[in-house]
């Protein structure tokens, strides 16, 4: 399906079908920019369907139903970054506040180092002093027995990929596992799922933590999870 510009957004207020906006953007090495539209061809026409580039993405946060962070837009992005404003700030933190959810995406939970208020608001980030990456090799990803929907339909697979490991979680957000990866003797966990904790009345996050470049998105199984993780986080429950 087409892809559609965040700019377009306002113009398609009026559509029935949830509206997505997938914040892109950041250094070559994730193509994120290449990665969104594989992954909005995987959606389908049921969902209207936005790229924006970092902050743009926080200024169409009243017309959004999930917002997907796939960009990662750090401080060490030199000449390149773009810090958010008092403005962008209070759009975020309204949009949790609000119940609406998020879905994060390999290296997005590692932008606005600088707003450590961005990361508690996500549930999932990335701790420049702690977290750390395997080597782009394959993987195997095994899929946990949690019965959740994100994993419905799932088999253990193998996909080509950086394993992200030792994440930070906020405080008080209660997380669920569905599946991990084994890198330098450990567990690292590939999809996680949360809900409500951050701020009061805050509702679903989620990460899916493969999706380095797109040697990843030549996996079936990453195809699945995009799919079913988009759908749980847009379902009422």
């Amino acid at each position: 399906m087409p892809l559609a510009d965040v700019t377009e957004l306002e113009a398609n207020i009026s559509t029935t079908r949830p509206r997505l906006i997938f914040l892109v953007g950041g250094p070559d090495f994730h193509p994120v920019n290449a990665q969104a539209p594989v992954i909005i061809d995987w959606l389908g026409p049921g969902y209207a369907c936005h790229t924006a580039e970092s902050l743009a993405a926080f200024e169409h946060l009243n017309e959004c139903d999930l917002l997907v962070l796939m960009g990662m837009h750090w401080t060490g992005w030199e000449g390149r970054y773009r810090a958010p404003s008092e403005t962008h700030k209070r759009a975020f933190e309204k949009y949790v506040y609000s119940g609406r959810p998020i879905l994060a995406a390999h290296g997005g939970i590692a932008s606005y180092d600088d707003w450590p208020r961005f990361a508690e608001l996500v549930g999932f980030a990335w701790d420049w002093q702690t977290s750390a990456r395997s080597l782009i090799t394959e993987h195997q990803v095994k899929i946990r027995p949690s019965g959740h929907p994100i994993v419905q339909g799932i088999s253990d697979f193998t996909i080509v990929d950086e394993i992200c490991y030792d994440l930070k979680v906020t405080n008080g957000l209660e997380v669920q596992i569905h599946a991990d990866a084994d890198w330098a003797g450990r567990k690292c966990p590939m999809v996680l799922t949360g809900n409500g904790g951050r701020i009061s009345g805050a509702g679903k996050t989620a990460y899916l933590a493969n999706g380095h470049d797109m040697r990843a998105y030549e996996s079936p199984a990453l195809r699945q999870l995009w799919i079913n993780a988009v759908a749980w986080c847009l379902k009422d429950e």
